[in-house]
């Protein structure tokens, strides 16, 4: 456990670091710029200190001194940019290839070209070595084998349909493999020049998009890998180790090739780019940074990338990782030991926060889709969810079981860790707990539906308008829910709306079934404006909520059973978090703008809005008027504050900047989610805070 957080002012603890997983995230050695044309590839010489890097548009590599933290000499010869690098020939021969179409043969040396190895009809995309034998693979959709010890093509294999974007050979030298576009990985015999076997290949197609040529590679991958084999989509790198061929697209596979079977598959990691071996390490490079792993997919460790995602990696012969970053940097990264583990992070920046109402459970939801069950009393992983789709924001039920929405389906996690999942249903756009044994399912283009947890289902009737972005309320018997009218709707009769219609706030009966009532905007021929936004019920069973029209944001108070407005008062622009109520009735919002974060209340007499505090601009902050208390996330730090006086009591530093802020336990607990995947646990100790 972490030694205590205090005060700057040396007071008593207020926040207590609660202990965690060891969650190892490294940091760099050094960083060394280079230009900014596009990073490409890299490699190591078997020195450990010269690095080869392809860097420029042009065709230029340069000569890096990983002592000397500097470029020390250039090389010029490809009129185009250079796409891959390998070494060959126990690293006396260096081989580049290009979008000219040829691969140059570098003595390593003299840094004088040996050979330039033409043939191919197309950009060259990848080019790997090993002895004196290298292969490459091209647009013109040939894999050829090249004979380095006088520069001649000794095989041009046809098999692939699309372009061969990557190739790699074995440490044998006996065996290399290719991946196609068309999601096909063909197995080579080296010393046959033949086909040896077809490790996977899929009834997917590759459709051209000639008038799509300014994305750059105008190609779609159509239709789903059924065959039970492989990626879902075009392998993005291939690796050989002494027994395995590893394969990556969104996740990684790896394959024993005397059978030709998966062995490992490791967790999805996001739009994986490059990887590399060393020992028992994998190392995957993605645009969330680099992990880590071992043979069977354990997750080790995280490094800590904010500046570039990492187009190519290689290892030096210590251990030490080298990785090149867009837009144009190298990193050197320390040697792992082999105990470091690193189960509990994201891949990805933090986008979400969600505390079980007994602040005992946290739910996190990571950029790239995965969420993360957590145990807030140790800080430990409990369960991971992995999604296909980017979940809409979890929640807890009263008992703690976990729901998470995809799309398409309804997770269930148990705080062991265990998961089932409900029928799977299309278009499933936001959840509210009713009772501890069901939950009102909101449909993007269908009536909500009350969901038991043993499966069955219950349409709510009327007419509906589609999920929206916030989220519903449960009121006693009264579902409240934000939603979006279409033109087909009655109530807008075919006017000319946006796509996404009319903003909206129905209300539903969740004991008859039916729909009560239905709120919504002003609709013009030229423009809908948008309306209703959080719901929240107020101690005495009013509801309250937001309307927008226009330019006016107004804070509305409803009478849930017939929708009847008792009340409205305008709002600071920008108000969209849902309001506090504290015990004497205040209502209190938080208002951020460009260089300031305020908290605004309306007093149960009155009806004006007055502002109580100002503060510095602020990423979240987060109300507990029962404690006195304001919880305030800026860029790398946690602070409270007094809600009477704003006056700041405590301060935490962060490792990496934050990005999602809970409070759960009447302020007992502080959780945050930071941008480089890491998750962060406060137990409040506000007792030991005069008042």
């Amino acid at each position: 456990m972490s030694r205590p957080l205090r005060r700057r002012d040396n007071a008593r603890v207020a926040l207590h670091r609660i202990g965690t997983a060891p969650t190892p995230r490294l940091t760099e050695t050094f960083t060394l710029p280079l230009p900014d044309g596009g990073l490409h590839s890299i490699v190591v010489l078997p020195d450990g200190d010269t690095c080869v890097v392809s860097a420029e548009n042009d065709g230029t590599l340069y000569l890096v001194s990983l002592g000397e933290g500097r470029a020390i000499d250039r090389l010029v010869g490809h009129s185009g940019p250079v796409n891959s690098l390998a070494l060959a020939d126990a690293g006396r021969l260096l081989l580049s290839a290009s979008d000219d179409e040829t691969i140059r043969v570098w003595d390593t040396r003299s840094w004088r070209t040996v050979f330039v190895l033409a043939g191919h009809s197309g950009y060259v995309r990848e080019v790997a070595g090993q002895g004196l034998r290298a292969v490459s693979g091209g647009e013109d959709r040939t894999v050829r084998v090249w004979d380095l010890s006088d520069g001649t093509c000794l095989a041009v294999f046809d098999s692939h349909v699309s372009s061969v974007d990557h190739v790699a050979v074995s440490p044998d030298g006996m065996t290399a493999a290719s991946a196609g576009r068309d999601n096909q990985v063909l197995l080579w015999d080296l010393d046959g020049l033949r086909l040896s076997r077809e490790l996977y290949g899929t009834d997917q197609f590759i459709r051209e998009m000639p008038d799509l040529e300014w994305l750059g590679d105008t190609w779609i991958l159509c239709g789903a890998n059924e065959t039970g084999r492989g990626h879902q989509e075009a392998p993005t790198a291939l690796h050989f180790d002494d027994s395995s061929l590893y394969t990556a697209a969104h996740e990684i596979i790896r394959w024993d090739l005397s059978s030709g079977s998966e062995v490992a598959r490791f967790p999805r990691q996001g739009y994986i780019r490059t990887l590399a071996t060393f020992r028992d390490f994998v190392a995957a490079g993605s645009m969330h940074g680099a992990r880590v792993s071992r043979p069977d997919g354990e997750s080790l460790a995280t490094f800590a990338v904010v500046d570039g995602s990492v187009v190519d990696m290689a290892y030096l012969p210590d251990g030490q990782l080298v990785t090149a970053h867009e837009p144009g940097s190298l990193k050197l990264w320390p040697a792992l030991g082999g105990d470091e583990r690193d189960s509990g992070r994201h891949r990805g920046s933090v986008t979400d926060l969600v505390v079980s109402g007994d602040g005992t459970l946290a739910a996190s939801v990571g950029l790239t889709g995965e969420v993360l069950l957590w145990d807030v009393g140790s800080g430990t992983l409990l369960a991971t969810v992995e999604s296909h789709d980017v979940p809409c924001e979890p929640v807890f039920m009263p008992s703690g079981l976990l729901v998470v929405a995809e799309r398409r389906r309804l997770h269930l996690v148990s705080r062991n860790g265990d998961q089932r999942i409900l029928a799977p249903v299309d278009g499933i756009v936001s959840l509210a707990v009713i009772d501890d044994q069901s939950l009102l399912v909101v449909l993007y283009d269908s009536a909500p539906e009350v969901w038991s947890l043993d499966g069955s289902r219950r349409p709510l009737v009327g007419e509906f308008g589609g999920g929206g972005n916030f989220h519903p309320l449960i009121a006693g018997r009264y579902a409240l829910v934000p939603c979006l009218l279409r033109k087909e709707h009655s109530l807008v009769g075919g006017a000319p709306v946006s796509v996404l219609g009319v903003r909206a706030l129905q209300c539903w009966d969740l004991v008859s079934g039916e729909l009560v009532w239905t709120l919504h905007g002003r609709i013009t021929a030229e423009l809908t404006w948008g309306v209703y936004g959080w719901v929240v019920q107020l101690a005495d069973g009013a509801i309250v909520t937001t309307r927008e029209v226009g330019d006016v944001t107004s804070l509305a108070v409803l009478d849930a059973a017939t929708g009847e407005t008792h009340q409205e008062l305008p709002l600071p622009k920008g108000s969209d978090l849902p309001c506090v109520e504290t015990l004497d009735g205040t209502l209190l919002f938080v208002h951020h703008d460009e260089l300031v974060s305020g908290v605004w209340g309306i007093d149960p007499d009155e009806d004006v809005l007055l502002l109580r505090l100002q503060l510095p601009r602020s990423r979240a902050i987060r109300l507990v008027p029962d404690r006195n208390l304001l919880i305030r996330l800026g860029d790398r730090e946690v602070f409270a504050h007094r809600l009477s006086s704003g006056r700041e009591i405590t301060a935490v530093r962060l490792p990496a900047d934050g990005r999602c802020l809970a409070v759960a336990g009447d302020g007992d607990v502080v959780v945050v989610g930071d941008s480089d995947g890491g998750m962060h646990f406060f137990q409040a100790q506000w007792d030991k805070i005069d008042q």
